[in-house]
């Protein structure tokens, strides 16, 4: 079955060719991200398969700065890519179009706004918009302002308690402003 007459692929010098609904066509697939430190999880969408075989996935890369439509061997980048099996609220098709509207609109990548994450995550369901992780590192600096500012208390150290106020307050804002 055609996913959409909205999108059509290209093969240098074979052509071009729509894409095809597959089993996995809709799913959220990831794979690690490379040179990270914390372990983040790069998602995209898959979408279909071309007339000649080649799976096609759409995500939101900061290389391009935008979302693109990619073929699934250049989404993994050599990495073992999973499933993801977190709750959705729409149904295949509907998940395939929200991303293909995305991708037509020129959704910006923005590693705090929209990033990889937040696209997955706004084509997928009604309100869960979020990065995981945005929310981790936040809550990471959250935490370590805490600490700083307790322990400029108990010694009662102006500097150190400012610093912990900022640190905190500074996670605080990136993890209402990411959502």
């Amino acid at each position: 079955m055609e996913i959409s007459k909205r999108i059509k692929v290209n093969k240098p010098h074979v052509g071009s060719s729509l894409l095809y609904s597959v089993e996995g066509s809709g799913r959220i697939i990831y794979r690690d991200k490379i040179d990270t430190l914390i372990g983040v999880k790069h998602p995209g969408i898959i979408l279909g398969k071309d007339e000649w075989g080649t799976t096609w996935v759409i995500h939101n890369h900061y290389e391009n700065g935008k979302v693109e439509v990619v073929t699934y061997e250049n989404f993994s980048k050599g990495e073992a890519v999973f499933y993801d099996n977190r709750k959705v609220d729409y149904n295949q098709s509907q998940i395939i179009e929200r991303a293909i509207d995305a991708w037509l609109n020129g959704t910006v990548y923005h590693w705090l706004l929209e990033n990889c994450q937040h696209f997955v995550s706004s084509v997928t369901t009604r309100s869960d918009r979020r990065s995981e992780s945005v929310d981790q590192i936040s809550t990471g600096v959250v935490v370590t302002g805490g600490i700083l500012t307790l322990l400029g208390l108990v010694t009662k150290s102006k500097a150190l308690t400012n610093l912990g106020g900022i640190t905190l307050g500074t996670g605080v804002l990136t993890k209402a402003i990411s959502r």
